[in-house]
């Protein structure tokens, strides 16, 4: 029987689309946890539903008003009313400062909120709740405005408007320019011309994304009005049979009578004017006066000089290619010689013990339920041991007391801020502050010489404020009047003055006060900006003060320099023609309020959450086949989701027209999180992977169905590393088919038909770290796999088996950033398995595609392959190694052919293989105690994309351990990952 073309052909929709439905779009995307213990609540006003957890029952009254208010100025904006109620998912399990939308259904959008440090990621006196609620809401009513009757595909032809058009229109809609979300990154990159976010060159390309697109839409609707920005997203293409799409560039064009890229040049040449004026009258780095300090890494996040000034804690990354954040110990001598303490998610707030033997920091961990939050540690810098100081406390800014024994820091609860203080010997827990409401604190710091506490306070009504706390009384003192961001306080040797940066200037600039006299002066008028870490005294003859602080100009890299405290720098202010500075300040028509009370009057409803009615479509395709004369029909698939991710629903295959019973293929797939595990559920009639049986190519028609559940496990949970449990249940018939044989006496069994009903266990630890080229040459990096199938003769199984398969691999060090991969497995069978589900060495090897684990229906027993011999075997117990010595090679090949498939980044890989097969039979039909292999040789790795598919394929040679260098080769081509799992 031929080989069923359809059947794959379906399956290679199901492979390229149903990763993509899998990535759910819940809250569990980013926190990688399910919560069901959460009892969702719904509350229904005049344009929107919001869902929320029962227990913060409230945040709907804050909720409500804002989104109204959004609507009302949105609408009227962009022309755009809705049918249906606008969905919002509020969640406060994670400590994730973050939102986003769907353009799934009518829109939604899920937001993360009561936090705390979001005061210090972003300035301005909007509240989070304000800002993030009416941002996402723009992202929906652009969505509505580009809609078409295509659906998603809308964003699939032709060229949909940019993702920082799509950011940039969202806050000129419902944001003021300010620092963090816009100039500051802005200027550096004009300055640096470097204005592109996506050349992979900088840590902020993502702020600058924000920033371009934020200025763009700010400088088009000034000059060409907010009408033509109506109209331009209005604006349609015809396609065929009557559908339309929303196409940016034509859309543009059509509106504004200039295309983009025109537009382009006139904005840069008007931001290059205005940038370049300004910075003509504020200071360079050069002015400082200072050379940069050697210090490990491309970017820093905290800069911390020990309390005798002879050491260093730095939080860095290496490069933008090898971005594993570490906190490194530094000798402040001429050497610099430092040790690695700590990596991962360690937080930019360190703090040194007085005694200088302790480093604490909070990290992002998780906590009850698995949720994402911080907590305080501290690490001892000799031994590097690490505790965990305080549990599930969501926690951070952490300072130690004059004597150190209590360490202060800020719990946040429920979005709102207080300083407690822990004794480190019996672990009570003082509050010292009793703020409520929507009050954040930021930046923690203990004066030792004054027992003061010295914060950013964000208050409710969005004033910010430096101010200093008295430790013993419970006084507190504001240094500024919070109308300017002013932050990261740093206290001098004498515990008399306070170094600060302020967000005046729109990037960051450091001034001191004297706590004495409430003096200020201005210590830099830098035009790129620059940030205060620390306060020290270098050791020459005057005790000179000086100010770490870091600075830069251009986007690439940072620096630190030492900068005499004494320092003062004058500014004026800028003179610039007028016409170049009025985009800054324009707004839309229609202003949401900045401040916005609760209103209560506005829920209409209330009710409790309904998962299956809030089931989403996300997107379908059915296209025509014809695979030859007798067999022709139509193929497609479809997805669903719900936006808390409970409910994910997939579906496709084929309709043969010819012979709809024997060949049309297809499959269902469901996954719930309502539990802590994800369980999938399976039906399918659809072709398993393509194999090598003996000298047979070999394709099974699978039919049948499975469950399997996946459990995330916290107790492996530590920097980059991560581990689950799995479990499959499957019922499934198996009919085997040979498309061809590769010539030998192949006197195996002939494949067999049956009925099969299996369990699956199977636990996998991995540790990756980051680096820009993991997919074909990780640096690092180990994993161990421990997996066992059970098969039984019940409800109709024809098979009786248990497989255990154990696997593990390590890549360790080698010269520069070549590395030694190792590899190892063992497997064993025992009972009655079908003679094709084989244990032993394949003739070639099996396609190794980067599938989900969801879709295991798709997936065959593995069996390796000792590269240089091409004999198949098979046995009852196998155990193979294998080690590589890679090499890097060749840059990405920038290849691409018809725009569909590129060529990128190449490795070189010397190997040797090697294994046993024991109770061994060869595919002559012949047997042996034993069968021993060896091989080496070498291959050529390489990435290849095929439209959003990415695998690793490479070409090799190989040859006999006793037969090396002959005209003996095993010439081979695959595609295999380069970890095993």
């Amino acid at each position: 029987m031929g080989i069923p073309l359809k059947g794959i052909l379906s399956s290679s929709l199901l492979i390229v689309f149903f990763p993509a439905m899998l990535l759910a779009q819940g809250f569990n995307s980013s926190s990688g946890r399910n919560h069901p213990e959460l009892k969702w609540m719904v509350a229904e006003t005049e344009n929107f539903l919001i869902m929320y957890p029962e227990r913060i029952s409230g945040i709907e009254i804050l909720t409500a008003p804002i989104a109204e208010e959004s609507y009302k100025a949105l609408s009227a904006n962009l022309n755009v009313e809705f049918e249906n109620k606008i969905r919002i998912y509020l969640s406060d399990e994670d400590e994730i400062n973050n939102g986003f939308a769907v353009p799934i259904g009518d829109g939604y959008t899920n937001i993360w909120v009561n936090l705390n440090t979001y005061a210090e990621i972003w300035t301005g006196s909007e509240k989070w709740l304000r800002k993030v609620v009416a941002h996402e809401l723009a992202h929906i009513f652009h969505f509505e405005a580009t809609r078409t009757n295509m659906g998603l595909w809308n964003y699939v032809i032709g060229n949909p408007t940019p993702s920082f058009w799509t950011e940039g229109l969202a806050q000129y809609q419902t944001e003021k320019w300010d620092s963090q979300r816009g100039d500051r990154w802005l200027r550096m990159a004009v300055f640096d011309d470097r204005i592109n976010y996506n050349d992979g060159q900088s840590l902020y390309s993502g702020r600058l994304k924000y920033a371009l697109g934020n200025s763009q839409l700010r400088y088009f609707s000034e000059a060409y009005g907010d009408s033509t920005l109506a109209k331009m997203l209005a604006e349609r293409e015809s396609f065929i049979f009557g559908l339309k799409y929303h196409e940016f560039n034509k859309a543009f064009r059509e509106a504004a009578g200039k295309s983009y890229s025109e537009f382009n040049d006139e904005w840069r040449k008007h931001v290059n004017i205005y940038y370049n004026t300004l910075a003509s009258q504020m200071e360079r780095v050069d002015s400082l006066a200072s050379k940069p300090e050697s210090l490990p890494g491309q970017y820093y996040f905290d800069i911390k000089y020990s309390p005798d000034f002879s050491e260093i804690a730095v939080i860095s990354i290496p490069s933008l290619q090898r971005p594993v954040r570490r906190l490194h110990l530094v000798q402040n001598d001429s050497v610099r010689s430092s040790k690695i303490l700590a990596e991962g998610n360690v937080s930019a707030d360190l703090a040194w013990s007085r005694d200088g033997t302790q480093i604490a920091y909070s990290r992002t961990v998780r906590g009850e339920h698995s949720s994402l939050v911080n907590d305080i540690h501290i690490i001892n810098k000799e031994s590097g041991k690490e505790e965990r100081i305080t549990n599930n406390r969501r926690a951070a800014y952490p300072a130690f007391s004059p004597d150190g024994d209590e360490i202060a820091y800020i719990v946040n609860n429920g979005g709102t801020a207080n300083i407690h203080i822990l004794n480190l010997a019996d672990r009570s827990e003082r509050q010292i502050t009793n703020y409520t409401g929507d009050v954040q604190l930021i930046q923690l710091v203990w004066n030792h010489h004054r027992n003061e506490l010295v914060f950013q306070r964000f208050n409710a009504e969005g004033n910010r404020h430096l101010v200093v706390l008295n430790v013993q009384s419970g006084a507190d003192r504001i240094l500024d009047d919070g109308m300017t961001d002013n932050r990261m306080p740093v206290i001098s040797p004498a515990g008399s003055k306070i170094a600060f940066n302020s967000l005046m200037d729109e990037v960051p600039n450091v001034f001191i006060i004297d706590l004495d006299t409430d003096e200020i002066h201005r210590v830099t008028n830098l035009f790129t900006g620059g940030e205060v870490y620390s306060w020290i005294v270098e050791g020459d003859s005057v005790q000179t003060e000086k100010l770490a602080i870091k600075a830069t100009e251009t986007n690439r890299r940072e620096h630190l320099y030492l900068v005499d405290a004494g320092r003062t720098a004058d500014r004026d202010d800028a003179v610039i023609a007028e016409e170049y500075t009025t985009w800054r300040s324009h707004e839309p028509p229609n202003v949401i309020p900045w401040s916005i009370d609760p209103d209560a009057s506005l829920i209409q409803n209330r009710g409790t959450y309904n998962s299956w009615k809030n089931i989403t479509h996300t997107i379908s395709l059915a296209l025509p086949y014809y695979s030859d004369a007798g067999d022709f029909g139509i193929m497609g698939l479809t997805t669903w989701n719900e936006p808390l991710a409970k409910h994910l629903i997939a579906a496709g295959g084929n309709i043969s027209i010819t012979d709809p019973v024997n060949k049309s293929y297809g499959f269902f797939s469901y996954m719930n999180n309502q539990l802590y595990p994800s369980l999938t559920f399976n039906a399918y009639r659809t072709p398993g992977s393509p194999r090598f049986y003996g000298n047979r190519f070999l394709i099974e028609d699978l039919a049948g169905g499975d469950i399997s559940a996946v459990w995330p496990l916290d107790i492996f949970e530590a920097p980059y590393r991560n581990g689950d449990f799995g479990l499959r249940l499957r019922y499934v018939s198996v009919t085997p088919y040979i498309f061809s044989e590769f010539g030998g006496n192949d006197l195996l069994p002939q494949p067999e038909s049956a009925q099969q009903f299996d369990l699956r266990a199977s636990w996998i630890l991995k540790k990756q770290r980051p680096w820009s080229q993991n997919l074909i040459h990780p640096l690092d990096g180990y994993g161990a796999r421990a997996m066992v199938t059970v098969s039984e003769k019940l409800l109709g199984g024809e098979t009786a088996f248990v497989r255990p398969d154990l696997s593990a691999y390590t890549i360790l060090p080698a010269l520069g950033n070549q590395r030694i991969f190792v590899y190892g497995r063992a497997q064993a069978q025992f009972g009655d398995a079908l003679p094709q589900d084989y244990i032993g060495f394949s003739r070639y090897d099996n396609i190794d595609l980067p599938l989900p684990s969801e879709l295991y229906f798709l997936q065959q027993p593995e069996a390796e392959r000792v590269r240089g011999h091409r004999e198949f075997v098979s046995g009852k117990q196998v155990v193979f190694g294998s080690i590589e010595y890679r090499i890097p090679f060749l840059p990405s090949l920038n290849t691409s052919i018809l725009g569909l498939v590129s060529l990128g980044r190449t490795s070189i890989a010397l190997f040797a293989d090697g294994g046993v097969v024991w109770d061994a039979t060869f595919a002559d039909g012949s047997t042996a105690d034993s069968e021993s292999r060896m091989g080496a040789g070498a291959e050529l790795k390489n990435i290849i994309r095929v439209g959003p598919f990415t695998v690793v394929h490479a070409l090799g040679m190989g040859w006999k351990s006793n037969e090396l260098f002959t005209d003996d080769n095993d010439l081979y081509y695959r595609i295999r990952a380069v970890i095993p799992f």
